[in-house]
């Protein structure tokens, strides 16, 4: 049985896409929903795209509070997503870096700290620390790579001058596509 979700998608210029998407079970986590090669749509006869995820109840949001519009649902295009999160309390709870440690044990690898400097869209990117669980080599052929305990940080330039801005979040965690990554270290 399907079940809604609500989860923020970030595009470019501060685009936030707030409302929510279905998925087909409960336990499946939204990272892994995007990662699939076939993104569950509650109807598939709506979409248009098939890089795409369709969200319900939207609100767009422009500068993180000014609503800028209303859908009752819209597409938007994966490769268009910078960074999503959702309202998983859970992903970045004791249970889910249990998981995260088992899998670590298995591959013989450790949690990575990792920067993330995306690109530049529109006089735009993202500073990005945090934490990885697994095989960033073997993740960064996902479309999607889950980084947990989050700092983030906008870099934007406005009338000719560099401006640095925090993004908060509820659970300090993220998905940042792969496809924005421009340069990366890990530690």
């Amino acid at each position: 049985m399907a079940e809604k979700r609500k989860v923020v998608i970030v595009t470019s210029m501060g685009k936030r896409f707030n409302g929510y998407i279905y998925v087909p079970n409960a336990t499946l986590r939204t990272t892994d929903l995007l990662n699939s090669p076939n993104v569950f749509w509650k109807d598939p006869s709506e979409k248009c795209f098939d890089n795409a995820i369709q969200i319900h109840d939207v609100q767009l949001l422009v500068d993180e509070s000014t609503v800028c519009a209303k859908y009752d649902k819209i597409q938007v295009k994966l490769s268009e997503v910078i960074y999503f999160y959702d309202d998983q309390a859970t992903i970045s709870d004791e249970k889910e870096k249990m998981r995260a440690e088992s899998m670590v044990q298995k591959t013989h690898e450790s949690a990575q700290h990792v920067r993330i400097i995306t690109t530049e869209v529109s006089s735009s990117f993202y500073n990005i620390k945090g934490t990885f669980y697994g095989l960033f080599k073997k993740k960064s052929n996902d479309k999607f790579i889950p980084i947990t305990d989050v700092s983030i940080t906008e870099i934007y330039k406005k009338e000719g001058k560099w401006f640095q801005r925090p993004i908060e979040l509820p659970h300090n965690f993220i998905c940042i596509s792969t496809s924005h990554i421009e340069a990366t270290t890990i530690s």
